[in-house]
């Protein structure tokens, strides 16, 4: 979603949309200051509608292209704008407005080279280093995008900059400084659709059900990109029933481009309900280089009696496990890998490769109780009877530790430093 034309003249004109679009654009704010000089920040509009003064704020082009810029009637707006940044006198804040324009008609270069020597200036405003970064994205300049929005969001947390540097960090995979900024931003703006959804999918990325669910709520259920954030939510909750509930008629009615991820949700949430054969013949033969697909089936598999062909499935990627976590991005997938793997060869009387390849689970991600829990039975079907009391020792502690709640309302808890599996 990008803003409404009157939230982006309010934001042109240094006010907030709370403000009130009627009050921006009659002028209601302060006179925009030169880059070198910047006003202080925009008064309320009661206070400050005797403010203006001069021909700055007075300027009648600059007031008969607000109004049609209102209306919609952009070319003309810029016509009106264009004539006056030809003359010496024109207003500031009438270059920024026709920057924010050419963004509006995808005119991003010029847009830039309007906005950003006013950005550039040390004692830039919010409204201006957020117009200057929207051209910058539009530009397909990221960076210089994400310095001004970062000084925007400074100076004004709760300024539609961090909306947009959510999205920005979003993209470029940083879920924890993404989700830290668009979950407040989303549920201040629960119309804003586009940064809900994404605060959704970061919050599962997180694992955060309990959050996901409460960004949903309220969004389109018939929605098929709504209904599959439900499904994964109550995959993640542990209601499998449920989600095959939500997603078996998504599998059958979907938009293109969706099949794979509603089909994984899907056998994901069978799994957890107990059907294990539809889940195998939702997956069978469409692994291919997925590790998680690969993981799913495995699980299919394994609930279903088939241990040598859930072997089978998983080995491929158990065999490609790496020592530790140098170089992972993610080792969520991989542990899991690990974790499974080891449980086969625990069922398949094979300990001592169960606790090799656990071990390894281990070391990739330190934090997981889960890890720990599984090695520990794996070092007594080993016969490793201490080795085994304190990996399950270490389990608890960690399971402990999961149950206090993070410092920071969008962050898991940091994770411990690595530590060495016992016995190795």
């Amino acid at each position: 979603m990008r803003f409404s034309i009157i939230t982006t003249l309010c934001l042109a004109l240094g006010l907030t949309a709370a403000a009130g679009p009627h009050a921006a654009l009659a002028a209601a704010a302060p006179p925009a200051s030169s880059p070198a000089s910047a006003a202080p920040a925009a008064a309320p509009p009661a206070a400050s509608a005797a403010a203006p003064s001069g021909a700055a704020a007075a300027d009648p082009r600059f007031e008969e292209a607000t109004a049609l810029a209102k209306r919609g009637k952009f070319k003309e707006a810029i016509a009106k704008l264009e004539a006056c940044h030809r003359d010496p006198g024109c207003p500031p804040r009438a270059l920024t407005l026709l920057g924010v324009l050419y963004v509006k008609v995808d005119r991003p270069k010029e847009a830039l080279a309007l906005l950003r020597p006013l950005a550039d200036a040390q004692s830039a405003q919010p409204a201006v280093l957020y117009n200057a970064g929207l051209a910058a994205v539009a530009d397909h300049q990221p960076a210089l995008a994400e310095g001004y929005f970062v000084r925007a969001a400074v100076q004004q947390p709760a300024s539609p900059a961090s909306r947009e540097l959510g999205l920005l960090r979003a993209h470029q995979g940083r879920v924890v400084e993404a989700y830290s900024m668009l979950r407040p931003w989303s549920l201040r703006n629960p119309a804003d659709g586009e940064a809900r959804l994404t605060a959704v999918a970061l919050a599962l990325e997180l694992e955060r059900p309990a959050d996901a669910e409460q960004l949903i709520t309220g969004m389109d259920p018939a929605d098929p990109g709504i209904a599959l954030m439900r499904g994964k939510i109550l995959v993640q909750k542990g209601d499998g029933k449920g989600a095959v509930a939500v997603l078996t008629p998504l599998l059958t009615h979907h938009p293109e481009g969706m099949e794979s991820e509603v089909r994984l949700t899907l056998a994901e949430a069978q799994v957890l309900a107990g059907q294990s054969a539809p889940a195998i013949d939702l997956l069978k033969g469409r692994v291919a280089n997925h590790p998680a697909v690969a993981l799913v089936l495995a699980r299919a598999q394994h609930t279903g009696g088939d241990l040598l062909g859930a072997l089978v499935t998983l080995r491929p990627f158990a065999d490609q496990l790496p020592a530790d976590a140098k170089g992972l991005g993610d080792p969520r997938t991989p542990t899991r890998i690990a974790i499974e793997y080891g449980r086969l060869l625990i069922d398949a009387g094979r300990s001592p490769e169960a606790v090799a390849v656990l071990e390894k689970a281990t070391r990739i991600m330190p934090q997981s109780p889960e890890a720990w829990k599984v090695l520990s039975q794996a070092y007594g079907a080993a016969g490793r009877r201490l080795d085994s009391q304190m990996a399950a020792a270490k389990a608890e502690e960690l399971e402990k530790s999961a149950l206090v709640p993070p410092g920071g309302a969008a962050a898991p808890a940091p994770a411990p430093p690595p530590a060495k599996p016992p016995g190795s």
